[in-house]
């Protein structure tokens, strides 16, 4: 696995005390709540810090580079959130 450092500037809050079971495994429960893959990061002190991800397909990531395309999709759901569509048939374009 390749290694990346992390500068982290933030402050953090204790949030809660789990337990490692006999398996090495720990249970974040409601603490993690919507997140299904996390990157961990470790630094010389063994303190660990979790990051919840979201990955997106290699096919899309296209749109998350180009900004103009961004907002465009962004502007059409907004529209779409305030009632402004109109059908169109794609025979007409």
């Amino acid at each position: 696995m390749q290694q990346s450092a992390l500068r982290v500037d933030d402050e953090f809050f204790e949030v809660g005390t789990r337990t490692i079971d006999d398996r090495n495994r720990l249970i974040l429960g409601e603490l993690i709540k919507g997140s299904k893959r996390v990157r961990l990061y470790k630094n010389d002190h063994g303190e660990f810090l979790l990051m919840p991800l979201i990955e997106i397909p290699a096919s899309e990531i296209w749109l998350y580079k180009n900004k103009e395309a961004m907002k465009s999709v962004q502007k059409g759901l907004e529209n779409a959130a305030e009632g402004k569509i109109s059908k169109l048939n794609l025979k007409d374009l």
